[in-house]
């Protein structure tokens, strides 16, 4: 299994996992102790902490603490704080495996999921996001498989993608 196997095998496992009200926790107290020990808190909002939690699972040593120091709960300043630091690819176009950063109009409040799968020919990714819903909003109650528009115009009120992370290192 490659990385990008791993990784969005990782992702799709925790689909399903629920919120309690108001972020306040998790119903599976195992999810909440993988969370916790990713960073999360409770009262914070955790798209982007469950992708670092299902994103440490692939790394260890140096590029383990590189994942740790760079990905927080910001999905906006963790893209920023990647990019800056150089050690993961990024870049424009979606692909399987990425990590996919939205911005709520023109940001700073983001949102964080996973690329699992992209279709050019309807303009759509599939994605695994947490603390999403039904509607697809970046704020929910649980981790869920979602269907994106990839490219669409600029919406003051909507999502629009950022960034994207890829899964691998960057070559010197």
């Amino acid at each position: 299994m490659n990385i990008i196997e791993k990784f969005t095998a990782f992702a799709e496992w925790y689909i399903g996992r629920t919120e309690k009200t108001g972020n306040m926790g998790f119903h599976d107290p195992a999810f909440e102790k993988e969370m916790i020990a990713a960073g999360w808190k409770q009262k914070d909002a955790w798209c982007a902490t469950f992708i670092k939690m299902v994103f440490r699972k692939l790394w260890t040593g140096d590029t383990l603490k590189a994942v740790n120091a760079q990905f927080d709960a910001g999905a906006k300043r963790t893209a920023d704080k990647v990019k800056s630091a150089g050690l993961f690819e990024t870049g424009t176009e979606p692909e399987p495996g990425a990590i996919v950063i939205w911005l709520h109009g023109y940001g700073p409040a983001g949102h964080m999921g996973m690329v699992r799968g992209v279709d050019l020919k309807n303009n759509t990714m599939s994605t695994v996001e947490g603390n999403t819903n039904g509607a697809g909003s970046r704020e929910g109650d649980s981790v869920a498989g979602k269907l994106r528009t990839i490219k669409r115009p600029f919406t003051k009120t909507g999502l629009n993608v950022y960034l994207y992370i890829y899964p691998r290192l960057k070559l010197n």
